[in-house]
């Protein structure tokens, strides 16, 4: 899964990345460095045919739902199964989104302590995502999809984040590309840049937001 990252650039840095047009979120200041479910996160989807930065609640709420209790059962979505689910089945199709991210976060178990490693490639990544809008809430609300893990990610967790590749942004965000256009891009992540490391336990509590979150320990 994938259930704690981070997202360190600014609002304009984002725009740059994702060639993103309109900001909706002009006073993010970037430097999320622990981003827990539930928070209002960045996403980057096309709204009225143009490229835009928007929020939305990580943990997706169908439109049909009359309050936030499931978000946080649906903050990630199965690509091997997102077709299928009643809840994500249409906005796969229709809703598409990507999470801008510079790393996340998995946890093992080494001893007494739950130990956190730190994933990234060293450059601002792009996680498929999914969101919908809810109109009795008044909110859009995103999952990020996960896949299996690739060889690096593996050893710590079996499942990882969709990472797209920047060729592939404009396709997964057009509304009018069904699944069978983007089904492919659902795979683990086969670049050979992707570091793991072992980081500060501070990261465990999700109320903790301080840079040193993933300071690298020995």
């Amino acid at each position: 899964m994938c259930g704690r990252y981070n997202v360190v650039p600014d609002a304009q840095a984002l725009m740059d990345a994702f060639d993103v047009l309109i900001n909706e979120l002009e006073d993010f200041d970037g430097a999320l460095y622990n981003v827990a479910p539930t928070s209002t996160i960045p996403v980057v989807l096309d709204k009225h045919s143009t490229r835009t930065l928007v929020g939305a609640h990580w943990g997706l709420v169908p439109h049909w739902s009359k309050d936030k209790k499931t978000a946080f059962r649906m903050i990630n979505a199965r690509a091997e199964t997102i077709a299928e689910k009643p809840s994500f089945r249409t906005p796969i199709q229709k809703s598409r989104c990507i999470v801008p991210a510079s790393g996340w976060y998995e946890w093992r178990k080494e001893g007494e302590i739950k130990q956190p490693y730190y994933f990234q490639t060293g450059e601002l990544m792009g996680f498929a995502g999914i969101c919908t809008w809810n109109g009795q809430l008044d909110l859009l609300s995103c999952s990020i999809i996960t896949t299996d893990a690739n060889p690096v990610a593996a050893q710590i967790h079996h499942r990882m984040p969709v990472i797209l590749a920047p060729q592939t942004y404009a396709q997964w965000l057009d509304r009018n590309a069904g699944f069978d256009a983007i089904e492919n891009y659902l795979k683990p992540y086969k670049g050979n840049d992707l570091g793991m490391s072992k980081v500060s336990t501070r990261v465990n509590n999700a109320r903790y937001k301080e840079r040193d979150v993933v300071d690298v320990i020995e």
